[in-house]
C-alpha cells in the first residue's frame, strides 16, 4: 500500500496530473482575507476568506486529478477574488452571488470529468461532518449556529439532487465544507495560538493517514484513491505550515483527516462492526497513550489525553443509541490519543 502510495506521489511531485505549484499558492498580498468579524454571517465570511479559496481549490484538484495552476482552476481564482472585492466595496449581495457561481463552476467542471460519484463523495463528506459536529466545541466556533447553518445546507443540497440540479447540490455540499473550515479558524484556540493549533492539526492528520493505512492493509480501489488524496493533502498542508501560513494548514490537515476516515469506511455509511472497530482502536489509542505520557505528563499531554478520553466517551455513547456521529467521535478520539505515542 505504502509503495502505490509513493508511486503515486511522486507521480504529482513531477508535475503528473495531481500536480502543486508551490510558486502559485501563496496567500495574496495585502487580501489574505476580509475580517468580518467573528459574529458576521456565516457565507459572507466564507466569501471573504481567500485562503478558503485555496483549500478548496487544493481538496477539488486532487478530486479531479488536475494541477492547481490549470483550468478551471486559474478562472476559479480570479472568480473568487471579484467576489472578494465586492463584498470589499460593500455589495454584500452581490459578492455572495458572485462566489456562488464560482462554486458552481467548479462543480460543473467536476461532474464533467467525473460524474455523479463526485456529488454522493460530498453528501458523505457533509453528513459525516453533520453527525458530529454537535460535539465538536473543542474544534468550531458558535458550534450551535454552525450545526444548524449545516444541516439547512446538507437539506438544500438533497432538494436539488432530488430536483435534478446536481450543480446547485454540489455547489451547497462545498460551501457547508468552507464554511466549517471558517468556524475552526475562529475557535479561541486558534486565536489563541495559530502555529499550535496547526502543529495539532498537522499531527492529527498523521496519525489520521497512519491507522487509516493499518486498518485497510488491502484497501479496494477507490480507499486508496481516497487515501493518496489525504495524504497529498497533508503534504500540501506541511508546505504552509513551513511558510507560516497556518490558517490555510488547518483547512488542509482536516480534509486530510476527514478523507482518511472516509477511507477505513470505503465511501460508505457505517455499520455496527465499522462502530465497534473504531471503539477498540479509541481504547487501544488511549491506553498506548497513557502508557507514554506516564506518570508525570506535561499540562499539555493531560489536556490532549483527557480530551480523547471524553471524545471516546461521548462516541460510546453515540453508537450504543445507533447515533452514528458516534464514529466521528471515535476517530478523532483515537487519532489525537496517537499524538502523544512516540
Amino acid at each position: 500500500m505504502k509503495k502505490r502510495l509513493l508511486i503515486l506521489m511522486l507521480a504529482a511531485l513531477a508535475g503528473g496530473t495531481v500536480g502543486c505549484d508551490d510558486s502559485s499558492t501563496g496567500p495574496e498580498t495585502g487580501d489574505a482575507f476580509t475580517d468580518l468579524g467573528v459574529n458576521a454571517d456565516m457565507e459572507l465570511q466564507a466569501v471573504g476568506d481567500a485562503e478558503l479559496a485555496e483549500v478548496l481549490i487544493d481538496d477539488m484538484s486532487l478530486v479531479m486529478g488536475t494541477p492547481t495552476d490549470g483550468p478551471p482552476f486559474g478562472d476559479g481564482r480570479q472568480c473568487f477574488r471579484e467576489a472578494r472585492q465586492l463584498l470589499r466595496d460593500g455589495n454584500e449581495d452581490a459578492a455572495r452571488n458572485q462566489a456562488r457561481e464560482c462554486r458552481m463552476n467548479l462543480v460543473r467542471a467536476m461532474l464533467e470529468r467525473h460524474g455523479e460519484g463526485s456529488i454522493e463523495e460530498l453528501f458523505g463528506r457533509v453528513e459525516s461532518l453533520v453527525e458530529r459536529v454537535g460535539e465538536a466545541g473543542d474544534e468550531f466556533a458558535r458550534l450551535a449556529e454552525l450545526e444548524t447553518k449545516l444541516r439547512g445546507l446538507l437539506e438544500e443540497a438533497y432538494t436539488l439532487h432530488d430536483g435534478g440540479d446536481l450543480v446547485g447540490a454540489g455547489e451547497r455540499l462545498v460551501l457547508a465544507l468552507q464554511i466549517a473550515d471558517r468556524m475552526r479558524h475562529r475557535h479561541p484556540d486558534f486565536d489563541r495560538d495559530p502555529e499550535a493549533a496547526a502543529r495539532l492539526a498537522m499531527a492529527r492528520s498523521g496519525e489520521a493517514i497512519r491507522l487509516a493505512e493499518r486498518l485497510i492493509p488491502e484497501p479496494t480501489l477507490k480507499q486508496e484513491g481516497l487515501l493518496f488524496r489525504a495524504v497529498e493533502l497533508r503534504r500540501r498542508a506541511q508546505f504552509s505550515f513551513e511558510h507560516g501560513w497556518y490558517r490555510r494548514a488547518v483547512g488542509q490537515a482536516h480534509r486530510a483527516e476527514q478523507l482518511s476516515l472516509m477511507a477505513v469506511l470505503n465511501g460508505e455509511r457505517p455499520t455496527v462492526e465499522d462502530a465497534q472497530q473504531l471503539l477498540g482502536l479509541a481504547d487501544e489509542m488511549i491506553a498506548g497513550a497513557q502508557e507514554a505520557i506516564g506518570d508525570s505528563p506535561t499540562e499539555a499531554q493531560q489536556r490532549i489525553l483527557q480530551h480523547a478520553i471524553r471524545l471516546r466517551d461521548r462516541g460510546a455513547e453515540a453508537i450504543n443509541t445507533w447515533q452514528w456521529r458516534g464514529v466521528g467521535l471515535l476517530w478523532r478520539s483515537a487519532i489525537t490519543s496517537a499524538v502523544l505515542i512516540p
